[in-house]
């Protein structure tokens, strides 16, 4: 199962590959599981047909809702102090629910993602 990052359904709506192929992919094979943290994210930058699609896309899937549990793991990611960068709350609250549920956390920028602990993609180009 799939946790994707805000930047996926960005491009991927929008019809940028290989973003819109994975998420083909997952829709059709019912791996999909959205965040209330990409979700809110997404919707503060959509407008018009991209949005009306994302909240299509909502009523299919299971939506992660924030509990005490995520917190207190995204506050541990956060005090961790990666030494590569300051790593944003909500990108550790997306952290949190994929090591929670065992979900696999797809994005395009694995650098805000240093955790260790959890399974991280990038969808990939096909050759």
């Amino acid at each position: 199962m799939y946790l994707p990052d805000t930047n996926i359904f960005i491009l991927g709506l929008r019809g940028h590959e290989p973003e819109a192929s994975f998420l083909v992919k997952a829709i059709s094979q019912n791996k999909l599981v959205i965040s209330v943290v990409a979700m809110g994210e997404f919707l503060a930058k959509a407008d018009g047909e991209i949005e009306v699609g994302f909240l299509r896309l909502l009523e299919k899937f299971r939506i992660l809702s924030i509990d005490q549990d995520d917190a207190q793991i995204a506050a541990e990611y956060r005090k961790q102090g990666f030494k590569t960068k300051r790593v944003h709350l909500l990108d550790c609250f997306l952290a949190a629910q994929a090591k929670i549920n065992h979900l696999t956390l797809v994005t395009n920028d694995k650098s805000d993602f240093p955790m260790r602990d959890i399974r991280i993609i990038t969808p990939q180009r096909k050759i």
